[in-house]
């Protein structure tokens, strides 16, 4: 059985999501709030009772000749009452408990195990895989389930425990002394997935008198209750879902990627698209990375309502231009996935930059979500998204950009040229390491660190000391102000002429695209011109030198905080990145981030 569409109108957050055409693998994405998980309830409930409902409705498949014979027709469609009730008829038999087919498997998202219950051993232990099981068995809480996986463990080994002492018995009885033992390991399938989740890891015993599982690892053998939170979850999903061997099912998955390390929430997807046979997963996820895996199958973003009508379902597909602006900054489409508000910043997941801004957001813009994309090229981007996604509601997503001021410097004030004011905001200083520069806070760090006596402990020392490093860099400092200045004058050089198209003949255009050389190179040559260079280096070079011997609050702004927070590490002894820290743990993030907190304000004012 395979869905193969459905609506949802009124039912939480959602208006109107409304699909068709689902592949074997489904993702639904989507910020939080947009009704995902609504998604999931709403088709539980109506596979729970099939019956018509102008609300909600389905239309599935048949994935084999026993299901099409079963249903006498190939598809059923809730809307109709008599195939809801041939529906109702399929999914409310019982189930043989490792054979669970042609139904619906839930896995919703609070995973937590729970009620941990000792299997009550009796005379009569038959194997668990021979047994049926209720009709929404499977679609019940995965934690109500966690028992039975490991009361059906025990009872596997146990009754082939006993199965091959009945064996022996009979042989003895009719007379024989030697039997031979051909009995499998029953649990393989359970140490196999075991080790391709957590190898190095071994699974070793299932272990009846003690009523404990035991694993290996580095020598040691342990239960399994010694495994981290995480890889008890996963270990829990995988062998409930080895337990059931779903065949042609249905797999409702509530954000997969909950409390897992993306690497072992792959390693999970991977692992259960291996077991079974011809399942459908249906995934609804914030995970970028489960997302832009998915392109190639069906990819579903759930944007807020926008009006009664409209259909909150957007199907994605890897040639969407959405998809193609956002790898221009590095990401996928899968970030959109990831909040209504997204700020994109320099540096990667563990920079100083999401740090800091995180520290800042944290407890006064809740709703805002950091998205580092690297270098200083995202500004280059930044107007291919805009027009792709910023200026497209149908996402509910709103995009912004916050960079240093040495980005622009650095790309020359025109990469900022065309973008809108609400949206994109550079520092007022240099680096966000200008920030970092403060002689009370620096104070502060070290007060439990140093002897009294020491010079950083000691705030008019610690300032000095700034002043004194910030003085080593004037020169560094300068050439990079001039450089973006050249830059900013010269530009690139183009030889495109106004008119080619109207040319009427090949020295028609070669004259067009002479004429525009020159002006270039009248262009260029001003910007480098020798005299203006020097005149605006001396002038640079004592504005800035001029700012720290009278210790004007300018050279806190322009100077490179970087090179100079970098130095002051270097001679406190300490390493920049616990500075760092420790810094944001001292500062009053009001006063020593008041330019950034303006900023987000902004931003949330849309001012």
């Amino acid at each position: 059985m395979r869905l193969h569409s459905f609506e949802i109108k009124e039912i939480g957050p959602l208006k109107l999501v409304s699909v068709t055409g689902l592949s074997n693998v489904v993702v639904f994405a989507g910020p939080n709030g947009v009704g995902k998980t609504n998604i999931n309830n709403a088709l539980l409930n109506l596979a729970r009772n099939p019956t018509p409902n102008p609300n909600t409705w389905m239309v599935v498949h048949a994935t084999d000749d026993e299901e099409e014979k079963r249903w006498g027709r190939r598809t059923l469609d809730t809307r109709q009452q008599q195939e809801a009730g041939i529906l109702r008829a399929h999914l409310q038999r019982n189930q043989r408990r490792n054979r669970y087919q042609g139904s619906f498997l839930n896995f919703d998202s609070d995973r937590a195990i729970r009620n941990v219950q000792n299997f009550g051993f009796s005379w009569d232990i038959g194997n668990p895989f021979a047994e049926d099981i209720g009709w929404d068995f499977g679609m019940q809480p995965l934690q109500s389930r966690y028992n039975d996986v490991r009361h059906s463990l025990f009872r596997l080994i146990e009754s082939q425990r006993r199965e091959m002492a009945d064996q022996v018995e009979a042989t003895r009885n009719s007379g024989g002394q030697v039997m031979s033992v051909n009995f499998p390991d029953v649990i393989k399938p359970f140490k196999d997935a075991f080790w391709q989740l957590l190898a190095p890891k071994k699974l070793i015993e299932v272990n009846v008198r003690d009523q404990q599982i035991y694993y290996e690892h580095n020598g040691s053998k342990l239960s399994l209750d010694t495994l981290s939170s995480g890889e008890k979850e996963v270990v829990n999903i995988v062998f409930d879902f080895l337990l059931r061997g779903p065949q042609q099912c249905i797999v409702l998955f509530d954000e997969p990627e909950l409390h897992l390390h993306p690497e072992l929430s792959y390693k999970l997807l991977q692992t259960l698209s291996g077991i079974g046979i011809g399942n459908q997963f249906i995934f609804s996820t914030h995970s970028p990375e489960i997302i832009s895996a998915s392109l190639e199958n069906t990819v579903v973003f759930v944007a807020p309502p926008r009006g009664q009508t409209d259909n909150q379902a957007i199907v994605v597909h890897r040639d969407d231009e959405t998809h193609h602006a956002l790898q221009a900054l590095g990401q996928s489409i899968g970030v959109i996935s990831l909040g209504k508000k997204l700020v994109l910043i320099e540096g990667d997941e563990t920079s100083l930059d999401k740090l800091t801004y995180g520290a800042i957001l944290q407890s006064n813009f809740p709703e805002f979500v950091l998205v580092p994309v690297g270098g200083k090229d995202a500004i280059r981007s930044f107007d291919d998204i805009k027009e792709c996604i910023l200026d497209k509601t149908i996402w509910g997503v709103d995009f912004y950009l916050l960079c240093d001021r040495d980005a622009v410097n650095a790309l020359g004030k025109n990469a900022l040229a065309n973008t809108t004011l609400k949206t994109v905001k550079q520092l007022p200083r240099y680096h966000l390491e200008n920030y970092f520069l403060d002689e009370e806070v620096l104070v502060r760090v070290f007060a439990q660190m140093e002897p009294a006596n020491s010079w950083l402990r000691n705030p008019n020392e610690v300032r000095e000391k700034v002043k004194e490093i910030a003085m080593s860099v004037v020169s560094y400092a300068t050439a990079l102000n001039v450089a973006a200045s050249v830059r900013e004058q010269v530009g690139n050089v183009s030889v495109m002429p106004k008119g080619a198209a109207a040319a009427q003949s090949a020295s028609d255009l070669a004259k067009l695209i002479l004429g525009r050389a020159d002006s270039e190179g009248r262009r260029v040559a001003l910007g480098l011109d020798s005299r203006e260079i020097e005149s605006m280096t001396l002038r640079e070079h004592s504005r800035l030198t001029k700012a720290i011997e009278a210790d004007d609050p300018i050279w806190r702004s322009d100077l490179p905080g970087r090179v100079i927070l970098n130095k002051f590490a270097g001679q406190a002894n300490i390493q920049v990145g616990r500075l760092k820290q420790l810094y944001l743990a001292n500062a009053d993030k009001g006063v020593a981030f008041s330019d950034i907190n303006a900023i987000f304000q902004e931003f949330r004012d849309g001012n």
